[in-house]
Order: structure tokens, then sequence, then C-alpha cells
């Protein structure tokens, strides 16, 4: 049997339902944050935990689950917020939707949120239309049936990191990939197991959706 995961849904307005619902499973806990639970409604799901301020949607009129009412004037996000409260439950898989695009800094704040769980050691993906993003953190990720997939990787939350690349259109063997020089944009998925792996330091992954 599979390990119950967690989905927590977010509200960005580029937010894609047609996404959530490609990869969601029938077992899967799924956490709202703030306005997510619109998308859930139209989803037809109904969410176990509702979390925010709802700043960027109404409050729901009627408690359709369990829900926690956070204050507008806060150190957290509400993301941040909801992800610690699921780990306070246990879960050790973590896919985020509606975490990309309409503020930038949102966006950014919540790659920041990818980098807590992988030095928690928690997997966690956020996953928009077009592309797939982790965080990895002194490991290896292996990339299975993405070849052909477009594929970026830069240091993280540190000035540099030790990397290596096997599968990939341009390969590395404990390369050291720098914060001010973007030499990991634009590479390509060539293998139907590429396997990238931070030696050293903190670093995102990007893999274009194909």
């Amino acid at each position: 049997m599979l390990q119950r995961r967690c989905i927590i849904i977010g509200s960005s307005p580029d937010t894609d339902i047609g996404i959530i619902k490609k990869h969601l499973r029938e077992n899967d806990f799924v956490a709202c944050a703030d306005g997510g639970y619109v998308y859930a409604e139209k989803l037809g799901i109904k969410p176990d935990l509702i979390i925010g301020d709802f700043d960027s949607s109404k409050k729901p009129a009627h408690a359709i689950c369990r829900m926690i009412e956070l204050p507008a004037r806060k150190d957290d996000t509400d993301t941040v917020y909801t992800v610690r409260e699921c780990l306070k439950l246990g879960f050790k898989e973590f896919l985020l939707f509606g975490m990309t695009g309409g503020r930038i800094d949102h966006t950014y704040a919540n790659f920041c949120v990818l980098a807590d769980l992988a030095k928690k050691q928690v997997s966690a993906r956020l996953i928009d239309p077009k592309n797939t993003i982790e965080v990895v953190f002194n490991n290896s990720r292996i990339i299975e049936n993405r070849n052909g997939c477009g594929f970026a990787i830069f240091p993280f939350g540190c000035e540099s990191c030790n990397v290596s690349l096997e599968g990939f259109e341009y390969d590395l063997q404990k390369g050291t990939l720098t914060a001010d020089f973007p030499i990991g944009v634009s590479n390509t998925i060539c293998s139907d197991k590429a396997k990238v792996t931070v030696h050293d330091g903190m670093a995102v992954i990007m893999i274009e959706v194909s």
C-alpha cells in the first residue's frame, strides 16, 4: 500500500486544477492554504484541512472540514503555517500546487518552504503547469521517464554547491555551481533514469513538464 501523501493547494491565480487532478490519489490528505479551498471545490473534493487568514478569498461560510483561521499580521505565510501543521501529523511526502505565478515574492517564499522540508529530510515537490520544482540538500534524486525534458539546477540558500549530473545533455562530475553564475540553466534530460547528486550544499532543481 502506498504511503499517504499530503497535498497542499495554494491560492495562486495561475493554479491549474487539471494538474492537481492528474496527480491526486484517492487516499491523499488534502490541505488548503487560504484560498486554495476554492480550487478544491472546483475539483469536487472535500479538503481535510483549511488554514489561512483569508485575505485572498472569503472565509468559507460553513465548516466543511477542520479549519484554522490565522491573524493577518504574522511572520509565517499561510503556506508555511499549513506545512508545519501537516508535519505535526507525520507526513513524509508533500506535493504543493498553486504555489507559483501571481506575486513573485510568494513564489520565492514557496521555494524556501521546499528548502526547509529538504533539510528535514522530507520529500517535497512543487508542481505547476510547466515545471516540477524540488530542493535537494546533501542528497541524490533519480529522475525517471522525463527523457527530453528541460532541466535546470541552481544553488539555493548557499553561495555554492558541489553537484554531479548523470544522464543529461550536459553531464557534470563533482562540479561547483555558484550563486552568481547561472551555468545550470537550459540543460536537457537525455535518459529514462537520470541522476542528480548534491554532494555538498543545497540546490533547487527545475524539470520542465513535457
